[in-house]
């Protein structure tokens, strides 16, 4: 049962697609709206006992130390949702500066557009890649169990974490 639903969750994430830009609504949307549209993009991250993913708090925060930008009003464009879709999957790793430094980045370099297009590209790769890589491992060592599969994951998480932080600070340092 653990193996079926391991491999049911893999089909889920190697199939997974972000909304590229033009497929965002095209009419801005208030606050509720914008929490129940991009709940569907988050469902796939399971946060045990956490009941929201995201909050109207969270947004407003993120608005505040200027992640993203500010509503047009009391409304968010479909440049809102993908910043907020960005935001929502880099701060599972990394602080809000450290977003707020990435996404800076990456725009300096391209543009919004691109920089969001860049975005989901890579991680629906990644996240192919992760299942890809784990059906590899099994089929080569059915000796190791799915606590070490998850040992194994957390700290190639972790490792590609703290070396994504170090490039993150040199970019700042360097300006």
């Amino acid at each position: 049962m653990l193996e079926e639903d391991l491999k049911a969750y893999e089909n889920e994430l190697k199939n997974f697609k972000f909304p590229k830009l033009s497929e965002l609504p095209n009419i801005e949307l208030y606050m509720d709206q914008v929490i129940e549209y991009t709940k569907t993009y988050f469902k796939i991250i399971e946060l045990g006992n956490e009941k929201e993913l995201i909050t109207p708090s969270m947004i407003n925060n993120y608005v505040k130390n200027g992640i993203i930008p500010a509503p047009n009003g009391k409304k968010y464009s479909k440049r809102h949702l993908a910043y907020i879709i960005a935001v929502f999957y880099l701060k599972q790793i990394l602080t809000l500066d450290e977003v707020k430094s990435l996404i800076t980045n990456q725009i300096k370099n391209s543009d919004e557009k691109i920089a969001y297009l860049y975005f989901c590209e890579a991680l629906e790769s990644e996240f192919s890649n992760c299942c890809n890589h784990h059906y590899n491992e099994i089929i080569n060592d059915a000796n190791e169990t799915l606590e070490i599969f998850s040992l194994k994951y957390s700290a190639r998480a972790i490792a590609n974490k703290i070396y994504a932080q170090h490039i993150i600070a040199l970019q700042k340092k360097n300006g």
